[in-house]
């Protein structure tokens, strides 16, 4: 299982937004996707979920605080092929609660209790991350293989705070127990090719990160904001539109970069 996670300290980026259908997009390219939400506004699981994270049982703080292993803290979704551990308001106890109950490495927490999950039938994990470098991001990042980061081609403050960020991912794999982390890529997000300020700012994306951005670009979508308020993904609500397409592109980009097929691919060249 390849873990990814979708971080960004600054809000309001479309990172939520990446997750749920960057997960969308692989589980229609034929992979099975775990989905962890570990921000408290919990709106990746209102979107995913079948369930109110309130009524819940065990969520991503159980994961984090309770001593005893969950085997399989999952959920099913709306999606056939995705699962999720719902987030939960509570998790801002995590933050509180981590250093006292694990003294030595409250920063490994979630990684060994990964390591403890039945995962072996899930593809990927996609996590989402709170808006800030707290003690869930970190925890994140030391149990991630890769990272994503979702950049607002839109606004000229979209570079800014990612030196923390980076500050951070340099720490995780200098001194945090993750040499192996990377940056799989920088999606450009809200993007409007006819606007100046977002190609300026694209063009500034790729000067900074290179071959690291992503060829495809998230456009700025009236079907997005319809779809989250909505709580669907973006192939539930406009399933043909652009919007599903470029996520679907992002997905096969991600499959490429870490030289994965997809299982839409494998069988196809079975037939054949």
């Amino acid at each position: 299982m390849h873990i990814i996670v979708v971080a960004n300290q600054k809000g309001g980026v479309g990172k939520t937004t990446v997750t749920i259908n960057t997960a969308a997009a692989l589980s229609r390219l034929g992979m099975s996707v775990l989905v962890l939400d570990l921000d408290p506004q919990a709106n990746t699981s209102t979107t995913l979920g079948m369930r109110d994270p309130y009524e819940v049982k065990t969520t991503a703080t159980n994961v984090f605080l309770d001593k005893d292993s969950h085997v399989s803290p999952w959920q099913e979704t709306k999606e056939k092929d995705i699962s999720l551990i719902y987030g939960h308001v509570s998790l801002t106890r995590v933050e509180r609660d981590l250093p006292r109950l694990y003294l030595t490495a409250p920063g490994t927490v979630l990684r060994n209790k990964v390591a403890e999950m039945a995962t072996g039938d899930f593809d990927f994990m996609v996590i989402d991350c709170p808006p800030s470098l707290s003690m869930l991001t970190a925890n994140a990042l030391v149990a991630a293989d890769s990272l994503i980061v979702p950049m607002e081609s839109g606004s000229k403050y979209s570079l800014d705070g990612y030196g923390d960020l980076e500050e951070l991912i340099r720490d995780v794999k200098q001194g945090g127990g993750n040499p192996q982390l990377s940056l799989l890529g920088v999606i450009c997000t809200r993007h409007d090719g006819r606007k100046n300020l977002c190609k300026a700012m694209r063009s500034v994306m790729e000067q900074r990160f290179g071959e690291k951005v992503f060829p495809v670009s998230i456009s700025a979508s009236v079907k997005i904001q319809e779809a989250e308020a909505a709580k669907k993904t973006i192939y539930e609500h406009d399933r043909q539109g652009t919007v599903a397409r470029e996520f679907m592109e992002l997905g096969r980009q991600i499959l490429s970069r870490l030289k994965m097929s997809s299982k839409q691919d494998q069988s196809e060249a079975v037939n054949e």
